[in-house]
């Protein structure tokens, strides 16, 4: 498994285990599943969704990296959930340190920005907000 994978992975576990949305490795989810985590395209359904998507922000000639990731979020018509589950995930990541995610060591996470996006085609809010994971990247040509 990669770096971008295992990262991403580790984090959906965590917004699981922490009850904001439900996250299953295969991907298949069920009526019951009413939030649910999945990786780089916003599914049509069910209203209430976590996107995550990861891309570089800094990497130097060591093993540290700064790696910036999208979390998108959707909910019903209704903005309020919309902002109570932005709020969850900002309270469970913002400044977390020492985490290990998906075998990913992660020394801190933190939230960069945020933005409300609007409506969809449906009328369910979205926000889109932007953490920044400084961890470690092994690679055969980086000095650790």
């Amino acid at each position: 498994m990669g770096y971008t994978t295992a990262l991403l992975g580790g984090l959906a576990a965590l917004i699981a285990d922490a009850g904001l949305a439900v996250y299953r490795p295969d991907g298949i989810y069920t009526e019951a599943d009413t939030i649910i985590v999945t990786f780089t395209v916003m599914p049509d359904e069910p209203d209430g969704a976590v996107c995550l998507t990861a891309y570089p922000v800094e990497d130097t000639g060591l093993t540290d990296v700064t790696t910036g990731i999208q979390i998108r979020m959707r909910s019903g018509r209704d903005p309020r959930q919309l902002d109570d589950l932005a709020d969850g995930i900002r309270d469970l990541l913002h400044n977390r340190q020492g985490e290990v995610l998906g075998g990913v060591h992660v020394a801190v996470i933190w939230r960069q920005s945020q933005a409300l996006m609007g409506q969809d085609v449906h009328g369910r809010q979205e926000i889109s907000a932007n953490y920044y994971a400084r961890a470690t990247r092994p690679s055969p040509h980086l000095y650790e």
